[in-house]
């Protein structure tokens, strides 16, 4: 007896040991990783410092596009390139003031100067000179020779294009800068007039990257989007072997070695694809990191003693109750030497024992209820039970009990089980409804029962006190949380009908049949929905809101390729037939096969290969085996998308034609007095605002604009002619009367038809002249 009393207080001080065990384990699991998170935390720390230096850098650099985009399109600069030399109206002193201007409102960028090809002269916002004199007297390079600037920065193309950390010299000094070299025009690589440089001084950077934690003790590197080396703390314009693989990700920091040392990695990439790359030996950031190790090992020791004299003292304390409980049972009965092991056995066996004999009779009684009781409430679901003959006592020996006078039938039927099922088996089927039919039962507890009525359908039958508004809230609040928490506790989404409240058990059949009725509509309130018979008893109704007018113009928006309007019209009709008025569900399906045929027609229609179109997916079966008119809709839009998409696609050629015929037609019939907008579009079978929103889109103006443009250019030519009066030539191109072609002449030309002829006399071109 002793030595079993050792073996359970054995057990008991290893327990406890168990317990030290774990929160040391933690301690030490914790000191193990504890270089690792500070590492980490600092990295992070250093990261963000980074990531502060790459924002600076980023609004820095869109200073530098947007003196790109001024520079290149100030009207005074581009006059510079895009004008020859003998008709030059500006003076170089305006081009320098224009410089000045912009380098004013830059202070990222030092200098910039803009070199132009033809003549090799250098215009700076100071002075003009030649590329020569600039590159070997005044702003020599440090390494590079006036050869090497003209192959490498003046010539050839150029878009944002960065070169590394270099020094120019001037009079008086030598500075380091990082340069930028952009042709001019923008956008024209065949065709480059000159080159606009700009210089960023490196102190400006360098001042930045000093806010960096431990940026004295590693080195930083910035890269461009072409990955070279712009800048580099440590002079070396060439990153260290096996660095570009670990920055290959946008942004990160981890720990890279070099040599027989570990140094710290932080990166990030900035908005135009620089990269901002940190080295940190990893002995800085390691120096706080071992004071604190040295501590936690002295507390860690401490802690294992302590530990281990309170575990023996709770074991000691723990044991006495135990050695008590043996000492009482065993007073009643002789303990078996063969099944006691230790105390806990002989405790365990001994109520095992005593309970097992009469649960092995109450299981033998109650094993058969469950059949009857389930048979019996079945056949009063269906309204099949004989109410006049059924006792109370066969209720009660059922397990049966109605507390109240009113009941109420709510089906609950599985609309959506991909997240519980896995391969719809009858297993999981078997599994879903068991889980379904706890999960009710639990909820209803004495206010009802649960049946299973079918493979994915289960019957809540339910006992209220009245037909009160209170009872409705209650029963409403217990279907709303038994959806919750299937829904979101087994991703299993149910649609539910609800009956109304009536008086009786006699009732119940007519409750089923309510709430079958409801069920029904889950098509129309979708998936997951809950729907109440009082809800719907009233709505009907014969037809639906789809017009021949609305169809026609659904057809039209689908032939025409323009799916944005398609999907208003779609979401209109929704929200007339189904939101509005609440149609039945027949009658939903009705009007959702009629926009099918809609589409189908167009199809036809159009000639599309539904074959190409759609390969083996089947648009139609897709959207009649939907489970809700929502789903319809959702799958009748993509339908249309893609349709369109098509519909755009095929008639992306036809444009151009169109506004190549749209021209040629005005240039033939431009003398007609009855030439407009609308006859035009009646020529081609178009409305008029179509032709002028298409003519607009691609060519940049109105379609009337370009009528006038021809007849004022013909009318030009024909004025070279003493011969024709005003009144003649404005008849020959396309105006009754010479009033209004005068008054359109002079809004166009600033001059009179006559005058214009005047002015042609007076040079000599009558006749053989050109206007």
């Amino acid at each position: 007896m002793i030595r079993r009393r050792k073996s359970v207080f054995l057990t008991l001080l290893l327990s406890y040991f168990v317990i030290l065990f774990i929160p040391v384990s933690i301690s030490a699991v914790m000191y193990t990783n504890m270089e690792n998170t500070m590492v980490g935390n600092a990295s992070r720390s250093n990261l963000a410092m980074l990531e502060q230096v790459r924002q600076i850098m980023d609004k820095n650099m869109q200073e530098v596009d947007q003196l790109i985009v001024q520079v290149a399109t100030h009207p005074k600069l581009q006059t510079l390139w895009t004008i020859p030399e003998e008709e030059k109206y500006i003076q170089y002193e305006e081009a320098f003031k224009a410089l000045k201007n912009i380098r004013t409102g830059a202070g990222f960028v030092s200098d910039l100067y803009i070199h132009l090809r033809k003549g090799d002269v250098i215009l700076s916002p100071m002075f003009k000179t030649d590329a020569t004199t600039y590159f070997t007297q005044l702003y020599p390079y440090a390494d590079k020779s006036l050869q090497q600037v003209r192959d490498e920065i003046l010539s050839g193309y150029h878009f944002k294009t960065f070169w590394p950390v270099t020094a120019i010299r001037d009079v008086s000094s030598s500075k380091n800068f990082i340069q930028c070299a952009v042709s001019l025009p923008l956008g024209e690589s065949n065709n480059v007039w000159g080159t606009l440089v700009m210089s960023i001084e490196d102190q400006q950077i360098y001042n930045l990257l000093k806010q960096i934690e431990w940026a004295g003790s590693g080195s930083m590197y910035i890269i461009d989007d072409q990955g070279q080396v712009i800048m580099s703390t440590t002079g070396n314009f060439r990153l260290p072997e096996g660095l570009s693989d670990k920055i290959a990700t946008r942004s990160g920091y981890q720990s890279y070695s070099i040599g027989n040392r570990t140094e710290m990695v932080s990166h990030t990439t900035g908005q135009g694809g620089w990269k901002y790359v940190s080295l940190v030996p990893e002995s800085v950031v390691l120096e706080r990191v071992n004071e604190i190790k040295a501590l936690a090992l002295t507390l860690l020791g401490l802690a294992v003693v302590l530990g281990a004299i309170v575990a023996y003292w709770m074991a000691n304390r723990s044991y006495s109750p135990i050695r008590d409980m043996m000492l009482a049972i065993m007073n009643g009965q002789k303990p078996d030497k063969k099944m006691l092991v230790n105390e806990y056995e002989f405790i365990k066996s001994s109520i095992a024992e005593s309970l097992a004999e009469g649960k092995e009779l109450k299981q033998k009684l109650e094993g058969h209820l469950p059949v009857v009781r389930t048979y019996f409430l079945t056949r009063l679901l269906k309204g099949q039970a004989d109410l006049a003959t059924l006792k109370e006592q066969s209720l009660e020996f059922m397990g049966v009990s109605f507390k109240h006078e009113y009941v109420c039938v709510a089906l609950i039927e599985v609309d959506e089980s991909s997240g519980f099922l896995t391969d719809h088996s009858e297993r999981d089927w078997a599994l879903l409804r068991f889980v379904l039919f706890n999960l009710s039962s639990e909820l209803l507890g004495e206010s009802g029962y649960v049946m299973e009525t079918d493979r994915n359908r289960l019957a809540l039958l339910l006992n209220l006190p009245d037909d009160s508004e209170q009872s409705r809230r209650e029963r409403d609040e217990l279907i709303e949380e038994l959806k919750a928490m299937t829904e979101g506790r087994f991703r299993t989404k149910i649609a539910v009908g609800v009956s109304s409240i009536r008086h009786g058990l006699a009732e119940t059949g007519n409750c089923y049949e309510e709430a079958l009725n409801a069920l029904d509509y889950r098509i129309i309130h979708g998936a997951s929905s809950l729907v109440h018979f009082e809800a719907i008893q009233d709505k009907g109704g014969t037809f639906y809101h789809y017009p021949m007018e609305t169809e026609a113009q659904l057809m039209n928006y689908v032939k025409s390729g323009d799916y944005n309007s398609v999907e208003l019209l779609l979401d209109d009709l929704y929200e007339q037939n189904i939101v509005s008025r609440g149609m039945t569900p027949e009658m939903g399906k009705c009007l959702f096969f009629d926009l099918l045929s809609t589409i189908l027609k167009v199809l036809n229609a159009l000639k599309i290969d539904e074959q190409q179109l759609f390969g083996s997916h089947d648009p139609v079966k897709s959207i009649a085996g939907s489970s809700s008119v929502e789903s319809m809709l959702h799958k009748l839009k993509e339908l249309c998308r893609t349709v369109c998409a098509s519909v755009r696609e095929a008639r992306t050629d036809q444009g151009e034609r169109l506004s190549l015929q749209l021209k040629l037609y005005i240039d033939e019939h431009y003398a007609n007095h009855g030439l407009s907008l609308t006859s035009i579009a009646d020529f081609f079978g178009m409305t008029p605002q179509y032709v002028s929103g298409f003519f607009k889109k691609q060519n940049g103006e109105n379609l009337t604009d370009y009528l006038l443009a021809v007849r004022i250019r013909e009318a030009k030519r024909m004025l070279a002619d003493p011969e024709q009066t005003v009144l003649q030539i404005a008849q020959k191109v396309g105006y009754a009367t010479d009033i209004g072609f005068i008054r359109v002449f002079k809004k166009i030309e600033g001059i009179t038809p006559g005058k214009y002829r005047e002015t042609l006399l007076q040079a000599g071109d009558m006749k053989n002249g050109s206007p």
